[in-house]
């Protein structure tokens, strides 16, 4: 069978001007988990990563790291399947249409505002709100021009995975550095999920974490879930 590494990108920008670039800490995950993946026994065939800069600079943080240990990493390739879907977009101009017509999640939204910025209490007003809007985009009640139905990135990222592993078919060691939401949808499809529960499953995977699959023809399996094999302090384990 082959092997497929699923990582989540380092922490991003949360509240910045740009999300879409790695904090420092972001970087540093990257690097930490490139060192640790210098060490496997059967280094990688292939890497590949989202098209979200994010993704882009997680994978080449993670190979410099590797190479400089000795290893002989393959260059990142881009993939545009495993882009993440627009979150940003979705909270900043999506939710507040839908919390016009929909009074809970306009409570949710309205208790999110009000909370103090940087304490846990507003972390987790955020967190509600999220995932509130998740399940009404999962369902089709969130729509807006700039936002992907999930159905159509549910498709997408199934699109993706089944390229990779067309193309390296047996024996391989495949690394593939994307988001939270595709690490879900492929969660979902190795253990036969619904889709809600695979999209549930997202709201977990952490920074630079590792989700391990080995496939061949016509099988999929879960082997490890969210992973931090390289991390070894309690600050530098995030989810945002």
């Amino acid at each position: 069978m082959s092997r497929l590494l699923l990582i989540r990108h380092g922490q991003a920008s949360l509240g910045a001007a740009d999300y879409d670039v790695l904090s420092p800490l972001g970087e540093q995950q990257a690097g930490a988990l490139g060192a640790w993946m210098a060490r496997m026994i059967d280094p990688p065939h292939a890497i590949y990563a989202g098209p979200r800069k994010r993704q882009r600079d997680t994978a080449a943080h993670l190979v410099a790291a590797a190479r400089s240990a000795g290893a002989e990493f393959p260059a990142p390739q881009e993939l545009l399947e495993f882009d993440e879907y627009p979150a940003i977009v979705l909270m900043k101009e999506a939710v507040p249409e839908l919390a016009a017509r929909d009074p809970e999640l306009a409570a949710l939204a309205t208790a999110w505002m009000s909370a103090e910025r940087g304490t846990p209490g507003h972390q987790r007003a955020f967190e509600l709100v999220f995932q509130a809007a998740m399940q009404r985009w999962h369902t089709g009640a969130l729509e807006h021009p700039a936002v992907e139905p999930f159905r159509e990135f549910q498709a997408r990222v199934a699109r993706g995975l089944e390229r990779v592993m067309q193309q390296h078919p047996r024996q391989s060691t495949v690394v593939v550095v994307s988001s939270a939401g595709p690490v879900g949808v492929i969660t979902a499809l190795a253990l036969g999920l619904d889709t809600w529960a695979g999209l549930k499953t997202s709201f977990i995977v952490h920074n630079a974490s590792v989700t391990e699959l080995a496939y061949r023809p016509g099988e999929l399996q879960l082997r490890v879930f969210n992973a931090l094999p390289h991390i070894h302090e309690r600050a530098h384990v995030t989810l945002r």
